[in-house]
């Protein structure tokens, strides 16, 4: 009988300390996951306007694909009466869309191309109580998960949002409901050739440390 008793304190014993293991890593599981913030990739944009006289496309100076430096001529305007027009790239990027050719009659508020900067953001919605980890103009870490080659760059917190952007309703039978505020986070980052806008991008706040 002490023997059977024994065994079966030794099986108990066994579950109780696999039991607490496991919960024990099932936080830290629970935990690393909501440590995960994720935000979609983006290219910040801008479509050029024709703003002067009306006038024929002279010269276009840049496709679609083409990386051009501020300042650049990227179109020349005749202009109906008399005279030319330049058109100039407001800053380093890429062309993404040229949507006039040689030739094409323009007139004020025509688009005439879309450039995209050098530069990527994504925007993350963090809870308040996590809000405190970040500031503006911190060097954070942006992981790319689902790449081919799963990517890690260098970002910075180029804004905060001064007030929550909305509530989200938190459920709990222990607590009632309460309010969860989110604050919009803006984290921008230098383009990548391995990088392209739409991946999913990814901020673990349990890796910051100051």
């Amino acid at each position: 009988m002490k023997l059977k008793a024994g065994l079966y304190i030794g099986i108990a014993m066994v579950f109780i300390i696999g039991g607490s293991l496991l919960a024990v890593k099932g936080k830290d599981a629970v935990s690393q996951a909501e440590s995960r913030k994720q935000g979609i990739l983006e290219a910040e944009q801008t479509t050029l306007f024709y703003q002067k006289s009306p006038g024929a496309i002279k010269e276009a100076g840049a496709s679609a694909g083409d990386s051009v430096k501020e300042g650049e001529i990227l179109f020349k305007v005749k202009l109906a009466d008399e005279g030319d027009v330049e058109v100039l790239a407001p800053y380093d990027g890429l062309v993404d869309r040229v949507n006039v050719e040689k030739g094409d009659q323009v007139q004020a508020g025509v688009p005439l191309a879309v450039v995209q900067k050098n530069t990527y953001y994504t925007d993350l919605y963090i809870q308040e109580s996590e809000i405190q980890q970040l500031e503006v103009n911190q060097s954070i870490d942006v992981h790319f998960p689902y790449s081919d080659q799963p990517t890690q760059v260098k970002g910075i917190v180029t804004s905060i949002s001064s007030a929550p952007q909305f509530a989200t309703l938190r459920m709990s039978r222990e607590k009632g409901q309460a309010d969860l505020s989110m604050f919009l986070v803006r984290i921008s980052m230098d383009s990548n050739t391995d990088l392209l806008p739409g991946m999913t991008a990814e901020v673990k706040l349990d890796e910051i440390t100051d």
